[in-house]
């Protein structure tokens, strides 16, 4: 059963009274029948009616009425005056914030990156993995200045983008981003993954058998993850079976990891997997953020007291992957899927895989006027080219960038 349009309609918008803009409003729904709307400097407490698709709130002697059109345009009064809501999707990033990129692991972290084992040789078969993108190692501080670890699953379609080549900066990422967001961080945080490269879930039973017993990949992974326990590493967070299992292991050979309060969760994937609202994922990332609250310090331009979770998993609750966690070449719309979640038909991730799997091609859908399809190719863990959608050759860069 889907969410109620009433939580569909949560996120930030661009308003208009009596056809003039007056700025930014953000629409928090708390569960099907309450909300708040910020709008020009004011707070609004509402009450939803999901059967009509509408809310209304009062502050003071002015009312306020809104009609859900759909979930990216809302329409009513305001006292007197028209009141529309259009969603805004790729919101503004501030320049100083444009101008920042990763430009990748140095030293000593690059050395133990460099030396991870090549997966296929290691795993001796063709099926296991999606063997053709390569590793993707992290996605965060590699310094010793992050104050919470994660470790996930395994890179899928858009962590292994030429331009991207980090950890959980899809759909999962935008969620993981959320939660970390909730905690006051911005910065101090790493995040990995069991798997340096993506595995195919219907190869699961085997992908776990290489996790537990493939020695060369177990070493390279612990040898990274040790090389993360910095001085400042206050809590770490494991998402999925997978990175279960890969915590257990570790810490099981390294007891310093042991000393490091551990918050055990369900996979981004998990949360909210069919959009009904009280799931046991999402109520077990509720608690987490309480429990992480009292041992995280917060960033300091972070902001440990925005929501928690509600009874639905809203836009409000996804993230923008920041600029700093990303390549200089990343396009802009890189780790912002709103625009796509704000679509019809909806889709939460910019990139996906050819159907059939053809186990070497990335399909990359951008953002409106924000770029061409393109269908990445690759070979042996290279990047070797891409074609546009009538299979047309475009010469791109070694970042996948058309030139």
């Amino acid at each position: 059963m889907a969410a109620p349009p009433t939580v569909g309609a949560a996120g930030y918008f661009a308003a208009t009274r009596a056809g003039h803009s007056i700025g930014e409003a953000v629409l928090r729904i708390v569960d099907a029948a309450k909300g708040t709307l910020e709008i020009a400097g004011q707070h609004w407490k509402l009450t939803g009616d999901p059967a009509k698709k509408t809310f209304s709130g009062k502050k003071g002697s002015s009312a306020l009425a809104l009609k859900i059109i759909n979930r990216s345009r809302l329409v009513g009064t305001v006292g007197s005056d028209s009141l529309e809501l259009i969603r805004a999707v790729l919101r503004p990033i501030p320049a100083s914030e444009l101008a920042t990129s990763d430009a990748g692991p140095t030293g000593s972290i690059k050395a133990i990156m460099d030396a991870t084992p090549d997966y296929q040789t290691e795993v001796g078969d063709t099926t296991t993995f999606w063997y053709a993108f390569g590793p993707v190692l992290y996605r965060g501080r590699l310094d010793g200045t992050a104050r919470v670890l994660c470790i996930a699953s395994d890179p899928g379609p858009t962590e292994c983008l030429p331009f991207i080549r980090r950890t959980l900066v899809g759909d999962s990422g935008q969620k993981a981003q959320g939660f970390l967001a909730k905690l006051g961080l911005t910065r101090s945080y790493v995040l990995v993954n069991a798997f340096a490269v993506a595995m195919k879930p219907s190869e699961k039973s085997k992908g776990m058998k290489v996790l537990k017993a493939n020695a060369a990949i177990k070493a390279a992974r612990h040898a990274l993850y040790n090389a993360l326990l910095g001085i400042d590493l206050e809590a770490i967070v494991d998402f999925g079976e997978e990175a279960h299992t890969a915590y257990d292991m570790w810490a099981a050979s390294n007891p310093a990891v042991k000393e490091i309060p551990r918050v055990k969760l369900p996979h981004p994937a998990a949360v909210d997997r069919d959009g009904s609202g009280n799931d046991t994922a999402l109520k077990e990332w509720t608690k987490a953020i309480k429990t992480l609250r009292g041992i995280v310090l917060p960033d300091v331009d972070g902001d440990a007291t925005i929501p928690n979770y509600g009874a639905f998993f809203t836009e409000m609750d996804y993230a923008r992957i920041p600029r700093w966690d990303l390549p200089a070449a990343a396009p802009r719309y890189a780790g912002d899927d709103s625009w796509g979640r704000g679509a019809t038909p909806r889709h939460n991730n910019c990139c996906e895989r050819p159907s059939p799997d053809d186990g070497t091609s990335l399909l990359l859908s951008p953002a409106p006027d924000q770029g061409v399809f393109l269908q990445y190719s690759y070979k042996n863990r290279k990047l070797i080219g891409a074609r546009r959608k009538d299979g047309k050759k475009v010469a791109i860069d070694a970042s996948g960038i058309p030139i």
